[in-house]
């Protein structure tokens, strides 16, 4: 009996310790509760006895055990960089580029004895600046048993729950997504809850808080801010550059300041020199090696120079927040470089790619030196804060090189399109039909067409048809130019003692319209001008008869374009001959178009007394039909084809003479506008005091052909 009352004993402390009874303490936040209920047991044994084969039973006393049960919880906010807290909790940095992430991690503990189940839910807290993308945002979880130990791998949580025993963690990591870009210093805030499933199937948890733990996670838009300035200074001094000194040089000093929340790593800082300038390259003349500097203690990049000498840049930079890095280097004109065909303005660009911060080819931030900004790329302005309108704000202003002394620029008024008339009568060597031209030299320090020949300071006028009614054909043999000279007293006329210019083929020297003094051709001073008349004849005739031996053409709308040129030879003292702009053009046309009367024969057959305008649509060039007592209708439409409101056709005379087999009618008379006489019979002429530009005179009669007349034709 002995023995069986010690196995009894071992038994109960077996069953109390397998109870698990001892409590644990779970971290805030926490939900928890508490229950019991009682196990019973007993033992039982079989045996049989010496000498007796007969299986015997025994059966222990019952013993109960009252197990204490308890259900707890904590879910903690954990730290993985180093940055501080702020008021919502634990701070994270996340990137102001779209489609950016943030991790932030929890632990969730089962600090109960029972298992438990928990769902784990995010949601974008109200407040803040910027919100998360919840369902593209992923939840992650790795489970370590009590000893630290992990169980099982890393899973996805979305959508499902996570299932631990006492003692059981689970580490878990919210990869959570911001679609759109963001500003520096802007924060977003995330609540994420906890809730345990068997706290909230207890009766007496009857609100969310007995059973939901909460935690809230900030992240903070860390971006740098590039404040960059430049600034030039000439071997003068200052920021003039003359363009005809050989060893003009301007140093360049570019600075640029991290002004944002993080550093910037792996930046570009570049600098891409505009059409007139190049970089001095090692060996030159003035030259000096570009300078890296860096304030705070970041290693100093190297300035590297292009192939071209065009661009210079500095790759691979870091630049920590409040750091400036400063870069000289030395430029000098390029060779082809003028005042008004090159810029003398450049910037200064820094590239950063905040995410990839390996290469800035690929950049989020593209940052110039005149907050310029690249149209449809990616900006500084993004990420900057409109309400801090200094940080990252750029300086250009004292970056741009004025060029001094010598300037080429030469202009020639627009030219003029006129309407003459057929023939343009030439009386006292006087032509009618006049264009001038204006030739100015709007260039500084530099006299044009000073020389002559071929000379480098020699300046060409050309002065050619180019363009004709008819394709291909570019010189109209009915206008043709008759003096070209100098309207010393833009009177439009060539008057006594005006120069008149001798060309070959078209071309002219500039430099003999210049003025003379003491025999020489002193050329164009800068802001001079001289005035260029060209004279314009015409010998065109008006003739719709397709008949006609001798007079058989109409060049009514004929015309001929007229190309004036200024045409510099070359450079002058180094400075390149000038190309022709918008506000200083060094060509212009004018069109000379042949208008005048129109005159035009038009017929309709039909009775006597039928009035011709009911079927006016039937007037006709073409051979028609009359019976022998019909009438022949006729009108004569003379339009002037000038569209110049101020060229009126004055004293129009418009006749016709009956063929003597035709009788006139009377009474059949009309005209349009009111004639001021007419003759009518055999021969008809009519007299228009004037008709205005675009408009035509009409007249309208009838004849009558003789019973026996040959024209008489059978229906």
């Amino acid at each position: 009996m002995k023995s069986n009352l010690f196995k009894y004993s071992m038994l109960t402390v077996g069953i109390v310790t397998a109870m698990g009874i001892t409590t644990v303490n779970a971290a805030t936040p926490t939900g928890g509760t508490s229950g019991s209920f009682n196990v019973t047991n007993k033992a039982t044994a079989s045996y049989t006895v010496a000498g007796n084969t007969t299986s015997q039973t025994a059966e222990s006393n019952v013993v109960t055990v009252n197990v204490s049960e308890t259900g707890s919880f904590s879910l903690i906010s954990t730290v993985v960089d180093n940055t501080p807290n702020d008021d919502f909790g634990r701070d994270r940095s996340i990137n102001a580029q779209a489609n950016s992430t943030v991790d932030f991690t929890h632990t969730l503990t089962n600090g109960g004895n029972v298992n438990d189940t928990y769902t784990v839910n995010i949601t974008n807290a109200s407040g803040d600046n910027f919100d998360y993308n919840i369902a593209s945002s992923v939840i992650k979880y790795q489970k370590v048993n009590a000893a630290g130990i992990n169980v099982g791998e890393v899973k996805d949580l979305n959508g499902g729950t996570i299932a631990l025993a006492p003692g059981e963690k689970a580490l878990i990591t919210i990869t959570a997504r911001a679609d759109t870009k963001r500003v520096a210093d802007t924060n977003g805030i995330l609540t994420v809850t906890a809730e345990s499933t068997y706290l909230k199937s207890k009766p007496s948890n009857t609100t969310a808080t007995t059973y939901t733990a909460t935690n809230t996670d900030n992240a903070l838009t860390k971006t740098p801010l590039y404040a960059i300035t430049k600034s030039a200074t000439t071997n003068l001094g200052n920021k003039n550059l003359d363009l005809n000194n050989a060893n003009a040089y301007v140093d360049y000093t570019i600075t640029v300041k991290n002004e944002g929340n993080i550093d910037g790593t792996a930046i570009s800082i570049s600098d891409d020199l505009p059409s007139g300038l190049v970089a001095i390259a090692a060996g030159q003349d003035n030259y000096i090696e570009p300078t890296v500097a860096a304030s705070n203690g970041s290693v100093a990049g190297t300035a590297v120079i292009s192939n071209s000498d065009k661009t210079i840049t500095v790759a691979g930079q870091n630049i920590k927040v409040g750091e400036t890095i400063t870069v000289i280097f030395r430029a000098k004109k390029a060779d082809s470089a003028t005042s008004t065909s090159s810029s003398f303005v450049n910037y200064a660009v820094v590239r950063d790619n905040t995410k990839d911060d390996d290469t800035a080819n690929t950049p989020d931030i593209i940052d110039r030196s005149d907050n310029g900004l690249t149209p449809g790329g990616p900006t500084e302005s993004t990420y900057e804060d409109p309400a801090k309108p200094l940080v990252g704000a750029d300086n250009n202003n004292n970056a741009t090189v004025e060029t001094t002394n010598q300037r080429r620029a030469i202009a020639i008024t627009p030219g003029a399109n006129k309407e003459v008339a057929l023939v343009t009568p030439v009386t006292n060597n006087e032509v009618s039909n006049t264009y001038t031209y204006t030739i100015t030299n709007n260039g500084n320090d530099i006299t044009e067409a000073a020389g002559t020949g071929n000379n480098a300071n020699a300046v060409k006028l050309s002065i050619k048809p180019t363009a004709t009614k008819s394709p291909g054909i570019i010189d109209d043999p009915n206008i043709s130019i008759t003096r070209v000279y100098v309207d010393a007293n833009d009177n439009g006329k060539f008057d006594t003692g005006e120069t008149e210019l001798t060309g070959v083929n078209g071309i002219y020297d500039l430099n003999a319209a210049t003025p003379l003094v003491n025999g020489t051709r002193t050329g164009l001073a800068p802001k001079a001008f001289v005035k260029i008349g060209v004279q314009v004849a015409s010998t065109g005739q008006g003739s719709n008869n397709p008949n006609s031996t001798t007079d058989n053409v109409n060049n009514i709308g004929n015309f001929e374009t007229l190309t004036v040129a200024v045409q510099p030879n070359g450079a002058v003292n180094g400075t390149a001959a000038p190309t022709s702009t918008a506000s200083n053009p060094l060509s212009t046309t004018s069109t000379t178009t042949l208008q005048g009367i129109n005159l035009m024969k038009y017929q309709i057959g039909a009775d006597c007394d039928a009035n011709p305008s009911v079927a006016a649509n039937a007037w006709s060039t073409d051979p028609v039909k009359a019976k022998a007592d019909q009438c022949v209708f006729y009108k004569l439409e003379a339009k002037n084809t000038f569209t110049d409101i101020n060229r009126v056709v004055n004293n129009l005379i418009v006749s016709d003479t009956l063929d003597s087999k035709l009788t006139y009618q009377a009474n059949s008379f009309s005209a349009s506008p009111t004639a001021t006489s007419q003759t009518l019979g055999q021969l008809i002429t009519v007299t228009f005091a004037s008709i205005a530009a675009n408009t035509t005179a009409n007249v309208i009669f009838a004849a009558k052909p003789s019973q026996t007349g040959t024209n008489s034709t059978n229906p």
